[in-house]
């Protein structure tokens, strides 16, 4: 194994990825998993779970585990933490994935509709960390990813509860590296407009709106869930051993529109 095949081999380790039968997630099950990993394939949709669980093994040959699991009941993530522990013995990582927001405008949501998009998309990651902490305490390099949003980042008045919710994300996410180095670090990975499939489209995104969008990045299209993979393997990775508490962009540069006057015809 070569000195830059070694700082981005996972063998050995097992890693938990939450929201992983969509998109994102399960391209970073397949990713880690070809890297050495044990995988363990969580999501509210136990079926679409299992079924990447089976793909990622038959293509990696490694023992994966996938379960159903809802995050935002404490109950069903206590589970997924034992039985990852019943099967592998341990925790090595832990990509906080899940998350999701339709498009709702600032005027438009309630107190009902900002907390449930908090439970989802920050407390149950926080939960879900809490209880993993004391088996990533034991590990080398142990390392917690976030899955962000430059919404949190950002004026986002169309999606004011997920992007509301996100910035609280971040902000903890800074308050577990501070308490947490060196033994566990923790990072976010702060996502443009990706090609999610359906689920785009379910969030209030019409094909005009992503053809603007992509139009406006400075690549000149969306990003592809694998390139978001490739930005978690690092922040995990022993490449990434000194880095904790910094928000990853994955955006393509961002969005871009000239202030200058254009020309009329």
């Amino acid at each position: 194994m070569t000195a830059i095949e070694k700082l981005f081999s996972f063998e050995g380790k097992v890693i938990i990825i939450t929201g992983a039968a969509g998109a994102i997630g399960s391209a970073a099950g397949h990713l880690f998993a070809s890297l050495g990993a044990n995988v363990v394939i969580s999501d509210l949709n136990g079926e679409g779970a299992i079924k990447v669980a089976a793909e990622i093994e038959k293509e990696s040959g490694k023992k994966t585990l996938g379960i159903k699991t809802d995050a935002t009941d404490e109950a069903d993530l206590e589970n997924l933490v034992k039985t990852t522990i019943d099967k592998f013995g341990k925790i090595s990582g832990l990509i906080n994935n899940v998350g999701w927001g339709a498009n709702t405008p600032i005027w438009e949501s309630n107190a009902e509709k900002m907390v449930k998009s908090y439970l989802l998309n920050t407390v149950g990651s926080y939960n879900l960390t809490k209880l993993c902490m004391p088996y990533l305490e034991k590990e080398p390099n142990a390392s917690v990813v976030f899955s962000g949003s430059m919404v949190g980042v950002s004026p986002s008045p169309e999606f004011i509860e997920y992007s509301t919710a996100k910035a609280g994300l971040m902000n903890m996410v800074r308050s577990m590296a501070v308490v947490s180095g060196p033994s566990v670090r923790f990072n976010t990975v702060l996502i443009g407009s990706v090609d999610n499939g359906d689920s785009t489209l379910a969030a209030g995104y019409t094909p005009e709106m992503l053809k603007a969008l992509s139009d406006m990045f400075v690549m000149k299209r969306r990003g592809a869930p694998i390139e978001i993979a490739y930005g978690m393997m690092f922040l995990m990775s022993d490449a990434a051993q000194w880095i904790t508490g910094i928000d990853l962009r994955i955006d393509g540069g961002g969005t871009y529109k000239s202030k200058m006057p254009t020309k009329k015809d």
